[in-house]
């Protein structure tokens, strides 16, 4: 029996993944990785917490080390070796190795060389001490500047990675100034929960939104100096570039490949690309969307890795199947974590054509009267007709996770709102309430889903206010403190007793502190005649997230 030789190009994460789970399926096969670092497989997502302190050893990020894989897979390694060409039809991959070009016959070739950084196109930035956030060379080089006397660090992108690289010099001790072009932190979210994420940065780190880099200074071969496009000069003893990905695609594509518009690989359920017995998987690959099943691209490890086993599997002669994607991504920012799954509201309004809803709610992270409760935001994106849970963001200091990864499993099982409000989840007062924060927002967008009361988003109340007969539901110790300016102050208690006091043929907005109270007014004053009657949904923690301001009043 002849001896199948698999190919896998590229380290990391996907590809070491993708050569053991092969070895898994074919212990006769003949596996060679090729890495052009030195490094073969290290943990692109542990660099922030070795910045950090919190994972000491640098070893530990690249513990399954070239004789790892030799002694536990049978898996041939050769690190220093880039991969130049390849010649699909032939079945033949080029490599430079040590000064010489080499020829690979193979039967099966995993492509699993990642995405890069991409530098900007900026005058003067370049030197020393300006690194992408992507190797343990880059890291090596952070730790050596942070050791110096200057250590002031500018990371250039407030994107997941970015705000990741901020978190762990600011734990390191670095004076950081983040810079990101858009108007807001993590631009793919939301804006409140993007809003929680820019307000734990800026306690402890500048942030500098809506500007960008133009120039450089630099001395003895590194940059000293920043020139933002606001007229900022900052003073720099370190650079990191995190402004965004770009796929490592053109070996592929100058053999042949289809790649998507935005250049990452396009396979198919099998994780093949259209190169013949060449498979692709990790954070240069797009997957079919959970919710529309088009191809989409999330440079999540996770991701990576479950594209990874697939295409390691079937380069071994499996049919294993892709799963479908939700792009689901934690992010910690200092004392507060924020997340995502599915559509965002304007993914699906724009980019899909679904009529989207969006129900936002905070609510405690678990019993309240147990030590250490903190409110969760979460906003549920889900179809107007269907009822079908489309997306989810959650913003908190603790138990963001959980809720995230349900509304993923939520999304991957199609269930609808209604549905979600229903499953069972684990309660115990430390950990959860015994209605937990996913199952209220889920309860919250189901009486929407059957109008039995609708909200109004804070964003769309700020531009429409005038037109709304505003009522402050709350007591007269929270509404001394600041209201929407022309509301009137009719407490929840008195409602029933007051409500004649109210135009009933105007439309009227409710509101509370979280949404909660105002909820419940709609629905009072809905059945007691008032036509056109809405609650602020997420409440004024949902209005001053999203920038609007309180006024003082007195009470009527």
């Amino acid at each position: 029996m002849t001896k199948r030789t698999i190919v896998i190009v590229g380290g990391a994460l996907s590809g070491p993944t993708a050569a053991a789970r092969a070895r898994e399926v074919d212990e006769h096969a003949r596996i060679l990785l090729i890495e052009r670092n030195a490094h073969v497989s290290y943990a692109v997502g542990g660099l922030a917490y070795h910045l950090s302190g919190e994972v000491k050893a640098l070893a530990d990020l690249d513990s399954q080390r070239s004789d790892f894989f030799a002694s536990v897979y049978g898996v041939e390694v050769w690190t220093g070796a880039e991969a130049t060409a390849l010649d699909a039809p032939a079945r033949v991959l080029t490599v430079q190795r040590g000064g010489e070009r080499t020829t690979v016959p193979y039967d099966a070739l995993v492509f699993a060389l990642g995405a890069a950084s991409p530098v900007p196109d900026v005058p003067g930035l370049s030197g020393k001490n300006v690194r992408t956030f992507r190797t343990l060379a880059d890291l090596a080089a952070l730790k050596k500047a942070l050791a110096g006397s200057g250590r002031r660090v500018a990371v250039l992108g407030g994107g997941s990675m970015g705000v990741e690289a901020a978190d762990g010099l600011v734990r390191a001790k670095a004076k950081v100034t983040l810079v990101e072009r858009h108007q807001r932190l993590l631009p793919q979210l939301g804006t409140q929960v993007a809003r929680h994420a820019e307000a734990a940065l800026a306690a402890r780190a500048r942030v500098i939104l809506g500007a960008e880099v133009i120039g450089a200074e630099s001395a003895r071969g590194k940059v000293r100096r920043l020139h933002l496009s606001n007229g900022t000069k900052l003073e720099v003893a370190a650079v990191v570039i995190a402004a965004g990905l770009s796929p490592r695609t053109e070996l592929l594509e100058a053999a042949g490949a289809v790649l998507a518009p935005d250049r990452t690989v396009l396979v198919d359920a099998l994780a093949r690309t259209s190169l013949p017995h060449v498979w692709a998987c990790g954070v240069c690959v797009s997957v079919p969307s959970a919710v529309t099943g088009r191809p989409v691209w999330s440079a999540q490890g996770a991701l990576a890795d479950k594209t990874a086993q697939v295409a390691g599997a079937n380069a071994a002669g499996a049919q294993v199947r892709l799963g479908a994607a939700a792009e689901t991504m934690l992010v910690r920012v200092l004392d507060t974590v924020v997340g995502r799954t599915g559509l965002s509201a304007a993914q699906a309004r724009a980019h899909v054509g679904v009529d989207a809803e969006v129900t936002t709610i905070h609510a405690p992270s678990h019993d309240p009267w147990f030590p250490g409760a903190d409110d969760v935001l979460v906003e549920l994106v889900w179809n107007r007709h269907s009822g079908r849970l489309l997306g989810a963001e959650c913003a908190g200091r603790s138990g963001v996770d959980k809720r995230i990864d349900v509304a993923a499993a939520a999304i991957a099982g199609g269930l609808t709102v209604d549905q979600l409000a229903e499953v069972d989840l684990g309660y115990a007062p430390p950990f959860s309430a015994a209605r937990d924060p996913i199952n209220v927002a889920a309860t919250v967008a189901a009486a929407h889903w059957r109008e039995w009361v609708r909200s109004i988003g804070a964003e769309q109340l700020a531009k429409l206010a005038p037109t709304f007969q505003l009522v402050d539901v709350r007591g007269s110790k929270q509404h001394r403190a600041g209201t929407i300016a022309g509301a009137v102050h009719l407490p929840l208690e008195a409602l029933r007793e007051r409500v004649g006091e109210l135009d009933r043929k105007r439309p009227t907005v409710a509101f509370c502190d979280s949404g909660r109270r105002g909820y419940l007014a709609a629905r009072l004053l809905q059945q007691r005649g008032l036509t056109d009657v809405r609650y602020l949904g997420g409440g004024l923690a949902s209005w001053q997230l999203v920038g609007q301001p309180l006024v003082r009043e007195r009470a009527r």
